[in-house]
């Protein structure tokens, strides 16, 4: 450093008088950087960067980190992007995620360059760009598994998934409260017309007390205290009362997957910050194949994006769409990593609303028998 500049500092640098230090440290990174200066010191201008935070440790008394700061000022303040300059790669070979970060916000580099794609890379394969909004783009619920717990993420695909979870292991409903007491009176009128147009009517029967005699009558059927009681006693009923356990049963599972699907559904959107919608994209397939139309889900993700994205580099000291190709594995690896991942109910804690069960059990009973 020449005598002058040398000079200049010992006049002007006062740490409470930002401005003319600011103004002071530009002089002197103006003249570090000029050609004479770099042919002076017999180096060129990649070189000098690297150890031009070391010598303004020494020359100003300051720490390295904020000798990195400034020059990331001086250079946006020239209107050029610093990290051409000064490399994130060797911003990371000396400082943590977080420190890296606040040098970033602190000299304006976000607010500047943060949607600049050759900037700050976005390049994830499961994110649409629109205008300026971005949405996440996956083919199904259950390809959002992963920013569940690893515990959860089973039981998160069988709900989510398109085939049934079969949530419930076999287990032997009780006729008067699971069947009986959840029967609408269309369910009941169905069970008789279809006890009526069977085989039944004339049958012998063996429930019965001697008045009523042991033939099952057209009378009986249309009483519905005596028919329902005779479905679950007597043998040539039985496989109608199976079949309406099993119907029970089914309804049991359908309100039950139906509920924590809501569940899971409103906890995904919950943090995507939208909800997910279906969009239709057509392709053409092959010569003379014509276009095929398929389904994709889409989310606006526009109000997270880069928040993930700056918690991203805190925490992995990287640029997020260097090292993955997807904005949901690095999502997967930030909400770990903050102890943050998405969970489900406590299935031991967890019975399906009755109502919806009672509903989808007549609806059942009409359509299946």
């Amino acid at each position: 450093m020449n005598k002058d500049i040398k000079n200049i500092l010992l006049e002007y640098i006062d740490l409470n008088k930002y401005k003319k230090f600011k103004d002071t440290v530009y002089k002197y990174l103006d003249h570090e950087l000029s050609e004479s200066e770099l042919e002076r010191d017999e180096t060129d201008y990649e070189n000098k960067l690297i150890t031009l935070p070391y010598m303004m440790v020494g020359d100003f008394n300051i720490e390295e980190i904020d000798a990195d700061g400034i020059l990331l000022e001086y250079f946006l303040d020239m209107g050029e992007n610093p990290l051409e300059y000064v490399s994130f790669n060797d911003l990371r070979g000396r400082y943590m995620g977080d420190d890296i970060v606040n040098l970033l916000e602190n000299s304006g580099w976000f607010d500047k360059y943060m949607e600049d794609d050759d900037a700050f890379p976005q390049t994830f394969r499961d994110v649409e760009k629109k205008g300026d909004r971005f949405y996440l783009v996956v083919d199904r619920w259950d390809d959002l598994t992963q920013l569940f717990t690893s515990d959860d993420r089973d039981f998160v695909e069988r709900i989510m998934g398109e085939d049934w979870a079969e949530l419930y292991d076999y287990f032997e409903g009780d006729w008067d409260i699971d069947v009986v007491d959840n029967l609408n009176e269309k369910s009941i009128k169905h069970i008789k017309d279809y006890i009526k147009e069977g085989d039944f009517i004339g049958q012998e029967i063996y429930s019965m007390d001697d008045e009523h005699g042991h033939i099952l009558t057209e009378d009986m059927v249309n009483d519905t205290e005596t028919i329902l009681r005779l479905i679950d006693e007597e043998d040539i009923l039985i496989e109608l009362r199976d079949e309406l356990l099993n119907q029970y049963r089914w309804a049991y599972e359908q309100a039950g997957e139906g509920e924590l699907f809501g569940n899971i559904k409103d906890e995904i959107e919950g943090f995507l910050g939208s909800e997910g919608k279906w969009v239709d994209v057509k392709k053409e397939e092959g010569i003379n194949k014509g276009i095929v139309t398929s389904h994709q889900l889409h989310f606006d993700i526009t109000d997270i994006f880069y928040k993930y994205m700056i918690m991203f580099m805190r925490e992995g000291s990287e640029l997020p769409g260097e090292y993955h190709g997807e904005y949901l594995e690095m999502l997967n690896e930030i909400l770990y990593e903050t102890s943050e991942m998405l969970s489900t109910p406590n299935m031991d804690y967890y019975y399906p609303d009755s109502t919806k069960t009672e509903e989808y059990f007549n609806y059942n009973i009409e359509g299946n028998i």
